[in-house]
């Protein structure tokens, strides 16, 4: 029973340590500033990510197996 008490006083001193930590980020310039950069940069690697099969798609229609041909005089 000691050890159910335990798990939810840390249980709810990690939660208002968060909130505060939270609180804190958004009450101060830097802290809004640093949370604006690191949203903006989650959203561009979720748009590189969602773009990289489509990227693929489009170099393959474009790639030639005639540039591994070592008889093509072109590829030279």
């Amino acid at each position: 029973m000691t050890t159910l008490t335990i798990t939810r006083r840390n249980r709810l001193v990690l939660s208002f340590g968060a909130s505060m930590l939270a609180l804190s980020l958004l009450a101060s310039p830097v802290g809004r500033s640093s949370v604006a950069s690191t949203l903006d940069w989650f959203v561009q690697t979720v748009d590189a990510v969602t773009e990289f099969p489509c990227r693929i798609v489009n170099n393959i229609r474009h790639f030639s197996l005639d540039r591994l041909d070592p008889t093509c005089p072109q590829c030279f």
